[in-house]
């Protein structure tokens, strides 16, 4: 099993660099990290893009390796695409997760590859309300069609071209919380 964090994105809508905004006290980029390894995942890629040379410190001494992504304006597909081909040959699913969603630990990620392991399903998603989403788990058998996604979209249209091979996991949706505008920020002080 494996991760791949999505951290490539320019933060635009906030101004700033956003992972490296603490919650908790950790920034957003090491609880990713953290949650994924904590989750029992063999190898955690972190595909970085924009604001990489300030994110590269976080990732010293952590269990993880970074990706770059050079076509990260491209959208979220790039990194995805990124991600997916460095797996190892080894890998037979991954975690696609996105670094901005403090909230999400490791107890939800194990979950993921819980239902995996039982349901017989090659793609395990979190559901929050009415949404089917990140993280979600992907298994090998899919991961030329990600390689083929494009522009700023993310693997949803994978679940969709197989909507009978997709379990879900429910998760709070406070838990599914990510970080794109000022506002976020201010929700993340809740519980």
């Amino acid at each position: 099993m494996a991760a791949v964090i999505l951290a490539a994105g320019g933060s635009r809508r906030l101004g700033r660099p956003k992972l490296l905004i603490p919650y908790r006290g950790v920034p957003m980029l090491q609880r990713a990290v953290a949650a994924a390894s904590g989750a029992g995942c063999a190898a955690v890629l972190v595909v970085l893009g924009a604001d990489r040379e300030r994110y590269l410190p976080l990732l010293r001494g952590a269990p993880a390796r970074a990706v770059v992504n050079p076509d990260h304006r491209e959208g979220m597909s790039s990194s995805i695409r990124a991600g997916i081909r460095a797996l190892a040959a080894s890998v037979d699913a991954a975690i696609i997760m996105l670094a901005d969603q403090p909230r999400i630990d490791a107890a939800i990620l194990r979950a993921l590859v819980t239902t995996y392991e039982t349901s017989g399903k090659r793609i395990v998603a979190s559901r929050y309300g009415p949404v089917l989403g990140a993280p979600t788990l992907f298994d090998r058998a899919l991961f030329l069609e990600l390689l083929l996604l494009e522009g700023d979209q993310g693997a949803r249209q994978v679940m969709e071209t197989h909507p009978g091979d997709v379990a879900a996991v429910e998760i709070p949706p406070q838990a599914a919380l990510d970080v794109d505008l000022p506002e976020d920020l201010a929700g993340l002080q809740g519980p």
